[in-house]
């Protein structure tokens, strides 16, 4: 039952933090001894430093609990320490590059979401039939919405009540009129409205993808710089580090449209123009613990208030047709269980049993006989060698005294013939017509018969194991299949056609992104990177129903998302995906 416990794949924010941090650990740094640390770090530096060093990243609310107890802890009481200056540095820089994944990682998630309503909305408006589908699921929602309840429900206030306009009922259309509204068919008012969530939605998206691909072309740049002979160059702590440590909380400021003064500046002010305060771009355990408690939350707010306005309709609101017919048909359905009780309860115990036998008789007992049969060897028929061995000396003492009784033969004559009934020759004339009677033929029979079964034993004790396996492979498919039902179930993986089209429209996106790039350029832009990777991302979690196909696909999908390979490459790898998954996301072997 390990399948039960598979995680699912890494992201591409986990797999570039994993990267960034291996990367920051190998750095060749150099400490003079005078810069040592004079005194003992303090008790807070050094359990956050333990805690960023693991070899597997932290999650957001340990992080958010070590940039808490940093913050406790004054970062420019230590100055004069350069020793532990430097472990300040490098607390903030691994601090500040997980911080940095988990912006990545929150817009991902986002474009995602907003990707997944989108295509439902195409889904939609490409139909003519899923329009006027869609308009008569919304259609009660929206006389509620437009209806004014009366203030007290009387003759008078029916009489004055009247249908709703389609101005009331429809969003109004832009750069129209009331009038051009009440002149529309509801049909198009609603192919409209459904082409103006879509529309908000795919800008929402592209402003995502826009800060996912900036966020992931400017990200964490750790390495050591190289000389013209190509040495590398020692990097020191208390520059290169803390630099890149602050241009990415800089960097993350900008994606999350946080108003920033530049490094020199020590005080915060209020801005004129954004009316906002505007934030110094240094990375400290304050900063950074503002982005994830105070920014970071505030885009997601952003989000949830465009999916709240332009996401589909509530489960609710989509399926209130259908469970109109619910009540009547749990009614009739219950009053025919009532009139025929006791043909349920013993239907009811028929399949309990049914389910009993067959785990018993088909699943439990063949396994039984196989490991009996490995232990014990196989039965056979039960017939004896002994058992043949006194039918065949029987038959040659009858026909010797027949021999000897009636054609009165002698010693060597009576010898020779037992010799022949021994070796099974009766083609000699007397003894021929001795073994005619009708005792002796059954003599013969049962002779014939013993032998044959002992062949048949030794048949059965040889085929034995074979017939239990071949006995056992029905129920063992059985319980595979419904295991690999049960296995989907528990991952949530999509099945059938829903899930074949997910694997065909993310493969076709990203070949589509590739394509579309200028063939002069390259580079893509911010946007168009961050559509690859909220496209990749979305294959990604397609792979989770894979299982031990998976790796193989997220190697061909890291090849996808390589920002060092060149545009052509990407849609070489492209082919091959197609060439070895199949159109239907199925490996071809």
């Amino acid at each position: 039952m390990s399948f039960l416990f598979t995680s699912p794949p890494p992201s591409y924010a986990e797999e570039q933090l994993s990267s960034h941090l291996s990367t920051l650990s190998t750095l060749p740094l150099t400490l003079e001894p005078s810069l040592r640390a004079a005194a003992a770090p303090p008790p807070a530096l050094q359990s956050a430093l333990h805690e960023l060093s693991s070899t597997k990243p932290i999650p957001r609310e340990k992080l958010v609990e070590v940039l808490k107890s940093l913050s406790k802890e004054s970062v420019g009481a230590y100055r004069a320490d350069e020793g532990i200056k430097v472990l300040e540095h490098e607390v903030i820089s691994r601090a500040a590059t997980m911080v940095w994944k988990e912006v990545l990682d929150a817009f991902v998630r986002g474009a995602l979401e907003l990707e997944e309503e989108r295509n439902w909305w195409d889904a939609v408006v490409n139909s003519h039939r899923g329009v006027v589908i869609y308009l008569i699921q919304t259609l009660p929602l929206r006389l509620y919405k437009s209806i004014q309840p009366p203030a007290a429900f009387n003759l008078a206030s029916l009489q004055s009540f009247h249908f709703p306009s389609r101005s009331a009922l429809f969003k109004p259309l832009p750069n129209a009129s009331a009038a051009l509204t009440s002149l529309t068919s509801p049909y198009n008012l609603t192919r409209r409205e459904i082409l103006s969530s879509r529309k908000a939605l795919t800008r929402s998206r592209n402003s995502f993808a826009r800060r996912i691909g900036l966020l992931a072309s400017q990200g964490p740049r750790w390495m050591a710089e190289k000389t013209e002979k190509g040495d590398v160059t020692p990097r020191t702590m208390d520059l290169d580090v803390s630099a890149e440590a602050n241009r990415l909380y800089g960097l993350v400021c900008e994606v999350l449209d946080v108003p920033t003064l530049p490094s020199g500046t020590s005080s915060p002010r209020r801005s004129k123009s954004i009316g906002t305060t505007q934030t110094p771009v240094s990375a400290t355990p304050s900063t950074l613990l503002a982005v994830l408690t105070v920014h970071l939350p505030q885009a997601r707010s952003n989000l949830d208030s465009v999916l709240k306005t332009h996401r589909r309709p509530s489960p609710l609101t989509r399926f209130w047709f259908p469970l109109l017919f619910l009540p009547p048909a749990v009614l009739t359905l219950s009053r025919t269980l009532l009139r025929n009780k006791e043909w349920m309860q013993e239907q009811i115990r028929n399949s309990r049993e049914t389910i009993r036998g067959f785990f018993v008789q088909w699943v439990w007992e063949p396994l039984e006989g196989i490991g009996k049969t490995l232990r014990q060897g196989g039965e056979g028929l039960g017939v004896a060698p002994t058992t043949v061995e006194a039918d065949k000396q029987s038959l040659e003492r009858m026909v010797v005294d027949l021999g000897r009784d009636y054609y009165h033969m002698s010693g060597p004559e009576l010898e020779q013939l037992g010799q022949k009934v021994r070796g099974g020759d009766m083609e000699p004339s007397p003894v021929k017509n001795a073994l005619m009677g009708h005792l002796v033929r059954a003599l013969l029979i049962q002779t014939d018969l013993s032998l044959s079964l002992l062949s048949l034993d030794h048949l059965l004790r040889s085929q034995q194991l074979t017939f239990a396996f071949v006995g056992v492979a029905p129920s063992v498919l059985i319980l595979y299949g419904f295991g690999g039902w049960l296995k989907g179930v528990w991952r949530g993986e999509q099945r059938g056609k829903g899930r074949r089209r997910r694997y065909f429209n993310g493969l076709r996106d990203i070949e589509r992104l590739l394509l579309t790039t200028p063939k002069h350029d390259e580079e893509m832009s911010d946007r168009d990177r961050g559509l690859l990777i909220v496209s990749v991302s979305g294959l990604r979690t397609w792979a989770a129903g894979l299982g031990g196909n998976r790796d193989p696909f997220l190697d061909d999908l890291r090849m996808v998302e390589d920002p060092s390979m060149r545009r052509g490459d990407k849609l070489r790898v492209v082919e091959r995906i197609w060439r070895c998954w199949g159109m239907d996301g199925r490996r071809v072997v």
